[in-house]
């Protein structure tokens, strides 16, 4: 291996040069701190510790969400805001979101966070999460799909 700083070849050390940690020769050791060697373990152990374990699959987060927004929120919010007289600004104001936000969630361009949208049903009085109920799919088939089932399917 080559020195970092003469380009040497020769047997390296460990050492703090400026406050960066390079492979020196013996030679440069003078240039910084020598380092103490670290320990190496065989190299099956060290890249077995590198490996990760997988993580084990988790289940369907679809399975845990109970309630999803009604359909057209936004025009929902809206109407809601202008019956009560307030404007994007306000709303914005009393739920801690900007204009321009409000007035991306009003025309759909944006879905707010559960968060927000448990504040615009409190502020405005309205209902915009709904119930929903499990829903079952079949499958015809158990095999994998084909690239000719895509093919059949595009056309």
């Amino acid at each position: 291996m080559r020195c970092e700083i003469c380009g040497k070849e020769a047997k390296l050390k460990r050492a703090l040069v400026e406050g960066v940690e390079m492979m020196v020769c013996q030679d440069c050791t003078r240039y910084g701190i020598v380092l103490p060697e670290k320990k190496q373990q065989g190299t099956l152990a060290a890249a077995a510790k590198l490996k990760k374990k997988p993580l084990p699959y988790s289940k369907d987060v679809f399975e845990e969400m109970k309630q999803e927004l009604v359909p057209d929120w936004g025009r929902k919010i809206k109407e809601a805001r202008e019956r009560k007289g307030m404007s994007r600004e306000e709303l914005g104001a009393k739920v801690g979101e900007k204009t321009t936000t409000i007035a991306k969630i009003e025309n759909e361009e944006l879905r707010p966070p559960d968060e927000t949208v448990k504040k615009i049903e409190k502020v405005l009085e309205i209902k915009l999460f709904q119930e929903i109920e499990n829903a079952v799919v079949k499958h015809k088939e158990v095999r994998p799909l084909t690239l000719g089932d895509l093919l059949k399917n595009a056309k």
